[in-house]
C-alpha cells in the first residue's frame, strides 16, 4: 500500500471519533396518536351544556290555586301591631262573630307574671280607634296604664304591648283591664283578667279563658225605639262572680237615667243563666242612650266586665 493512502485512512478514522453521536427520530405519520389530545370522543352527558331557553331568566314557578294573582282594587290593609309580632302572633285567626268586644289571648287568668307583663289580643276599638289599657294592684291603685292606637279595616283590632310595676311584698293580685269609650265619654267595653305579681322568678302562662261575649242581650235589639217608659232587658250572662249585675241607662251627657240590679243565681258564678228585669225610665223627648250591664270585682275595687248596646227612649 502506498504511503498516500495509508495517510488518507488515518485522517478518515480520527474525524468520525470526534464527531458527536446524532439519533434521528422517525417522522410521525398520520395514523400516529398526536401528543395533545384531541376531543374526537364526545364527552358524557353530564358535560353537555344546557341549551339557552327561549326566555331568559327562567318564568317563576306556577302559582297555586290558593294563590291570587289580580290585587283588588282596594288593598287589604295589614293589623296594625304595636309589637313587632311573632310568627306565632300574625297567624292568630281573625275573632268569630260571637267573639267578646275585647280578647284577650295572653296571658290567660291568673298567669303568675313578672315586669313588665305582655299581652296581646283583640278588640272593638272605641272612639278615633283608642283604647285605655289598665293594670290595677289588689288594693285598686293603677300601677301603669297606657292608651293604645287600635287602627284597624276589620271590626277587631289586633294589640300587643306591656305594661310595667313593681309587686308589693313577695307578690300581689293585680287586674289587667282594657276598656273602650264612645265620642261621648260613656264607657262601651271592659274586659279584665286576674293575674298574680311577683317581683322575680319564673313565670307561669295559662291559656286564655273564654273568649265569647259574656253577656247577650235577646231583647231589645241594638237600636231599638222604645216608648211607655219601660224597658224590658232579656238576655244571658255568665257571672265572673256572686255579685249582682247592674243595668243602667246611660244618657249621652254621662247621666244615669235608670238602674237595675240582677241577682246572680246560687251555684250559676261561671256558668250562662238567663235573666230578666224591667227598668222603667222618664223622658220628655226622644233620648238614646246606652243600655249597660256590667259586674264589679269582687276582690279589687272597680268593674270587672262592661257591655253596652245603643237604643233611644221615647216619652
Amino acid at each position: 500500500m502506498s504511503r498516500l493512502r495509508i495517510v488518507a485512512l488515518l485522517f478518515t478514522a480520527l474525524v468520525t471519533a470526534c464527531s458527536p453521536a446524532v439519533t434521528v427520530l422517525p417522522t410521525p405519520t398520520s395514523t400516529q396518536s398526536p401528543l395533545v389530545p384531541s376531543w374526537t370522543t364526545a364527552p358524557s352527558a353530564t358535560f353537555t351544556p344546557e341549551p339557552p331557553t327561549a326566555t331568559l331568566p327562567l318564568p317563576s314557578p306556577e302559582p297555586s290555586s290558593t294563590q291570587t294573582l289580580t290585587p283588588s282594587a282596594t288593598p287589604a290593609t295589614p293589623l296594625p301591631t304595636l309589637f313587632i309580632p311573632t310568627a306565632s302572633l300574625t297567624n292568630l285567626p281573625l275573632p268569630a262573630a260571637q267573639s267578646s268586644a275585647i280578647q284577650f289571648y295572653t296571658p290567660g287568668p291568673l298567669s303568675q307574671v313578672t315586669s313588665p307583663v305582655r299581652f296581646f289580643g283583640y278588640a272593638v276599638p272605641g272612639y278615633n280607634s283608642k283604647g285605655l289599657i289598665e293594670l290595677y294592684g289588689e288594693d285598686g291603685s293603677v300601677l301603669d296604664s297606657e292608651v293604645l292606637q287600635l287602627n284597624t279595616v276589620y271590626r277587631w283590632a289586633f294589640f300587643n304591648w306591656s305594661l310595667s310595676f313593681q309587686a308589693r311584698g313577695a307578690g300581689e293580685l293585680g287586674r289587667l283591664s282594657l276598656s273602650t269609650r264612645d265620642q261621648y265619654g260613656r264607657l262601651t267595653a271592659v274586659q279584665s283578667l286576674h293575674l298574680l305579681l311577683f317581683p322575680d322568678g319564673n313565670e307561669i302562662i295559662n291559656p286564655p279563658g273564654s273568649l265569647a261575649e259574656r253577656c247577650l242581650l235577646i231583647a231589645p235589639l241594638p237600636g231599638k225605639r222604645l216608648s211607655g217608659g219601660i224597658v224590658p232587658v232579656e238576655g244571658e250572662m255568665q257571672a265572673y262572680n256572686s255579685l249582682p249585675l247592674t243595668v243602667e241607662l246611660v244618657g249621652r251627657d254621662g247621666s244615669i237615667l235608670a238602674s237595675q240590679l240582677v241577682a246572680v243565681p246560687s251555684g250559676q258564678v261561671g256558668k250562662a243563666f238567663a235573666f230578666r228585669v224591667e227598668i222603667p225610665y222618664i223622658v220628655t223627648r226622644s233620648t238614646p242612650v246606652l243600655l249597660t250591664v256590667r259586674q264589679a270585682d269582687d276582690r279589687i275595687p272597680g268593674t270587672l266586665y262592661l257591655y253596652t248596646q245603643e237604643i233611644t227612649l221615647n216619652p
